[in-house]
């Protein structure tokens, strides 16, 4: 029975940091982020399809390089536009839009649910322990 209790809550802990890594990429995008046309720069091959290289300038800041894909067909050539949307406060913080979630509602009840999961979880296993 404890092996089952430490499995489920090494996968609420995974959920949980995954979760969580996300909110913390995506929450200041959302709440400020910039929506900026980037040039690419440069396509690259992987085993997986192809690599865009983008180059924007954040407004004040130097030009910052932004590297996405895996694609099976690149959506640009270089030379191409692609919209980005970078932090202002932290210009090298960037995704594409279609990257980011529409909000981060759902990340939250996904982390406080894992979270309660595993903090149940360890108090089972170490009520288990002590008993």
């Amino acid at each position: 029975m404890s092996g089952w209790i430490f499995l489920v809550a090494l996968v609420a802990l995974v959920v949980f940091c995954v979760a969580l890594g996300i909110y913390f990429h995506a929450s200041p995008l959302l709440k400020r982020g910039v929506r900026h046309s980037a040039v690419c720069v440069n396509v690259g091959q992987v085993a997986g399809g192809s690599m865009i290289l983008l180059e924007y300038t954040p407004v004040g800041a130097p030009a910052r390089q932004y590297t996405v894909g895996p694609f099976v067909f690149p959506p640009v050539r270089i030379g191409g536009r692609m919209d980005v949307i970078y932090d202002p406060k932290r210009p090298q913080e960037v995704t594409l839009p279609d990257r980011l979630p529409r909000s981060t509602r759902g990340l939250v009840i996904t982390s406080a649910v894992s979270g309660a999961v595993l903090a149940a979880c360890v108090l089972r296993i170490v009520l288990a322990v002590q008993g």
